[in-house]
């Protein structure tokens, strides 16, 4: 997608669909990547949530963790992702990633994790 980085990305009427029958879920690269998504703004279909959990990954080098399933699939909701549990709302409420490999720095994204009640990260190097 790094083509479209000038474009205007309109998929609104589609017919889009996560790993499971009935999600309704953009691809993480769209709702995180290319400015002019017109899908961006709507929460059902590009959780912010998603994106917080995303820079939290990146900058917490999510790629050395010894358990990231899940972790930025594209079309896969975020409170599937290993370690993240969520309310009926899909509001993570608790981020579980203790001795897992974390290492980089905590994202300041996580503190637009609202309603967030426990953030374990113990025995990691962050």
């Amino acid at each position: 997608l790094g083509a479209l980085t000038d474009a205007v990305v309109l998929v609104r009427g589609n017919e889009i669909r996560g790993q499971n029958k009935n999600d309704r879920i953009a691809p993480l690269s769209l709702c995180s990547n290319v400015p002019g998504f017109d899908l961006f703004e709507d929460k059902t279909w590009c959780p912010p949530e998603r994106n917080f959990l995303k820079a939290f990954y990146t900058d917490a080098k999510g790629q050395e963790w010894t358990n990231a399933t899940g972790w930025i699939d594209e079309f896969s909701n975020h409170c599937d992702w290993h370690g993240v549990i969520c309310n009926e709302e899909d509001k993570v409420i608790k981020l579980m990633l203790g001795n897992g490999g974390l290492s980089g720095r905590i994202s300041d994204a996580i503190s637009s994790l609202a309603s967030i009640e426990t953030l374990d990260l113990h025995d990691n190097d962050l």
